[in-house]
């Protein structure tokens, strides 16, 4: 479908007893489930930023 990869969460049981635990896998600041989360994070982020920013160049376009 020509769509980007925005990231890839490791499937690894640590996540799920950190987020029983109260302590979300993200918030883990050096581990590699923490690194997989937040580059994930960074990518939704530039893709949106990316919409956005097409947006208002078709709405100028259009003026």
């Amino acid at each position: 479908m020509n769509l980007p990869l925005l990231g890839q969460i490791p499937l690894v049981q640590s996540i799920r007893e950190a987020g029983d635990a109260g302590r979300p896998a993200v918030l883990q600041e050096t581990t590699p489930q923490a690194l997989a989360f937040r580059e994930m994070a960074q990518n939704i982020a530039q893709q949106i930023a990316i919409l956005n920013a097409n947006k208002v160049k078709e709405k100028v376009a259009t003026a």
